[in-house]
């Protein structure tokens, strides 16, 4: 980035804040430096290590299973889908700044080849139903 501090780049600084929550954590002197060195391992920005680590945490002390991520070239949206403790698929995923988790099929129902390809149908079904508010 140059001296000076543009108007267009303002404007980009301005839009990222506001699309965005923050989150303050504290932690024990000296801890830092691991978790940093930990995020760099696995490829990861500190932000993004802390945000999966919660969102991990919080699928686990509810009893859901991580499956995979989805994203929709189209809609330019990605969703995890997670298998429930009563073994119902789910997608859960953000739009417009709201975060959704919506029961799917039971996994019995879903071939277990097909997994992926439905990850990313349902991600797209689900949207397009909140967008257009079709059915529920």
């Amino acid at each position: 980035m140059g001296a000076i501090y543009t108007e267009a780049q303002k404007e980009a600084t301005r839009r990222y804040v506001n699309s965005t929550d923050q989150i303050r954590v504290r932690t024990d002197k000296g801890n830092l430096d691991f978790i940093k060195a930990h995020a760099e391992d696995m490829g990861e920005t500190l932000g993004e290590f802390v945000n999966r680590a919660i969102t991990e945490a919080i699928y686990r002390d509810r009893g859901e299973i991580f499956i995979e991520t989805a994203h929709s070239d189209e809609y330019d949206i990605s969703g995890n889908l997670l298998l429930a403790k009563d073994d119902h698929y789910e997608i859960d995923y953000i739009v417009e700044g709201v975060r959704k988790i919506k029961k799917l099929d039971k996994q019995k129902d879903v071939p277990s080849g097909f997994v992926s390809d439905y990850a990313w149908m349902s991600l797209e079904n689900e949207y397009e139903n909140d967008l257009l508010g079709g059915e529920d």
